[in-house]
């Protein structure tokens, strides 16, 4: 059995190949034919399924944590909305061309890959100035 740094790997492997997955199939495909069980069904039916799959065992995960009086700590809750809005600024970008980053709403706005990089900024210097503090 795995410790729980492996599981992790794994879980961040499965969702990258995952993501790989959903990128790679085209609006036109998503009612191709598939399988669910002995049920006919189609693309879309099997990668919203998979979305309530996850939301049901992480339903299942957190009873089974109170269960057994874990409780995470305030960095451990930090991380759980860090990870959730990460996963909602990728999933923003699923189907964006190179082209979609540079466009802009309107007159002074800021285009797509200007509100990115403030972002991934802000992450960088927030974590330095942690990392400062705690040394």
């Amino acid at each position: 059995m795995s410790g729980v740094k492996e599981m992790l790997k794994t879980m961040r492997e499965r969702r990258a190949r995952t993501l790989e997955q959903v990128l790679s199939v085209p609006e036109d495909k998503m009612l191709e034919a598939a399988k669910y069980g002995d049920r006919d069904v189609n693309v879309r039916f099997m990668f919203y399924r998979l979305i309530t799959h996850q939301i049901e065992h992480t339903i299942h995960l957190t009873k089974t944590l109170n269960a057994l009086g874990i409780n995470q700590g305030e960095a451990g809750l930090i991380l759980k909305s860090l990870q959730m809005a990460s996963g909602e600024l990728e999933g923003l970008m699923v189907g964006l061309t190179d082209e979609d980053l540079d466009r802009s709403p309107g007159e002074g706005d800021w285009t797509l890959r200007e509100v990115l990089e403030h972002i991934l900024s802000a992450e960088k210097s927030y974590s330095s100035r942690i990392d400062e503090a705690l040394a």
